[in-house]
């Protein structure tokens, strides 16, 4: 590996160095779920805009909003996320409701904001009414294409005030302010109220639909709220938990062939591909290093990694034609699809590569075709905020 070209790739970080390798392009999600065009930067480019202002009485009705299945959550890679709050796209059934068209009060009048979660309760039973659940503001948010953003798959200027741009079902401004929702989420052993929204200062990022936030419930002077109506579903987002750091997994040839075909960072190696044989690449990586494991299983086969609670990634090793070996890692969606998280390709390698891991260093694992040997080892790496990297020391 060490005097051998390589081509490396990763979606939100170009890196890149002359004959060493550089990280992997990542496209769209599979069929229900997917909504916009991939990259890591997608939806992040705001979109000319404002569109006219609603009239009033839209802004004063309550829009109906059909029950139905959705997609939860955030696709994996795309979008940075706190991956132990925010989980990855989840198949989530919701029942009918209606909703507030704008933030309380509605109509011209500017959000209400101070109060606390229990005064904004109080509010909404007022006009016979109830907070949404969180799920609930997040199906009037993404709308019936179940977009990231309410104006799509990319984020409109107006939607970063609360009078807003208007999501796919008619809600007004949805995520230019943080809003109170009626849910719950005990995280890090703490139970606190979960806000959704974000205030017009924040990333671009946040302002999608599925960023979950968390506060006391207390007044605060930058929440607002919108009430929902009819009977409250039951349905709540689960909290990502810890599984097995590593695990085997299958993945035939057929599948990985697709995989690789379907990104143009891959797209070259997507031929004449075959696994390491297992004893054979083990056996022949340390015979030509050390023979010291240091405590790491070495294996050639396809592995399900969860370096994170949320995060579930599969890293493969597999030659292309005769000459060519590759290390690529795998999203794996909340729908069981996989989308390329990070790829790294050695030119002019026959190989063996194995894989090295221990249940200890859940944050990585090692990649090599002379295990000890200088410059022949490299490293598959998990970073918050939801990013993968494949690189060579």
């Amino acid at each position: 590996m060490t005097d051998r070209p390589t081509r490396s790739h990763s979606p939100r970080h170009s890196l890149r160095r002359v004959a060493r390798g550089s990280p992997g392009t990542v496209p769209t999600l599979a069929a229900a779920l997917l909504t916009g065009a991939c990259g890591g930067d997608a939806g992040l480019k705001p979109t000319p805009g404002p569109p006219p202002p609603a009239p009033v009485s839209e802004r004063l009705a309550r829009i109906p909003i059909p029950g139905g299945t959705f997609a939860a959550g955030t696709e994996p890679g795309r979008f940075e996320r706190q991956s132990q709050l925010e989980p990855r796209l989840t198949r989530t059934a919701l029942g009918p409701f209606e909703i507030d068209a704008a933030p309380y009060p509605g109509g011209t009048e500017p959000a209400l904001l101070g109060l606390g979660r229990i005064q904004a309760s109080e509010r909404c039973s007022e006009r016979g009414g109830r907070l949404c659940s969180e799920l609930e503001w997040e199906r009037a948010c993404k709308g019936p294409n179940q977009d990231p953003f309410p104006s799509g798959v990319e984020l409109d200027p107006s939607c970063q005030s609360s009078a807003g741009c208007a999501s796919g079902f008619g809600v007004w401004g949805m995520v230019g302010v943080r809003e109170w929702t009626a849910s719950d989420a005990s995280f890090r052993g703490e139970l606190s109220a979960v806000v959704r929204g974000a205030g017009d200062e924040a990333a671009l990022a946040l302002h999608r639909c599925a960023h979950r936030g968390l506060a006391s419930g207390e007044p605060a002077p930058d929440i607002a709220f919108r009430c929902c109506y009819g009977p409250p579903n039951a349905a709540r987002v689960a909290l990502p938990r810890l599984g097995p750091a590593f695990a085997s997994a299958e993945l035939s040839l057929a599948e990985l062939s697709g995989l690789l075909a379907a990104y143009p960072a891959t797209r070259d190696i997507a031929r004449d591909i075959s696994y390491f044989d297992g004893a054979t690449a083990r056996e022949t990586a340390l015979a030509r290093g050390g023979r010291d494991r240091q405590g790491l299983t070495f294996s050639s086969a396809p592995l399900l990694w969860n370096p994170s609670a949320g995060v579930e990634l599969l890293v493969v090793t597999a030659r292309s034609g005769a000459t060519t070996s590759f290390v690529v890692a795998f999203d794996v969606v909340g729908d069981g699809s996989r989308r390329l998280a990070s790829s790294f390709i050695m030119l002019d390698e026959p190989g063996p590569v194995v894989l090295a891991h221990a249940p200890s260093q859940r944050g990585r694992l090692e990649f090599s075709t002379c295990w000890s040997c200088p410059g022949e080892t490299g490293r598959v790496v998990y970073r918050d905020p939801d990013h993968t990297l494949i690189t060579q020391p």
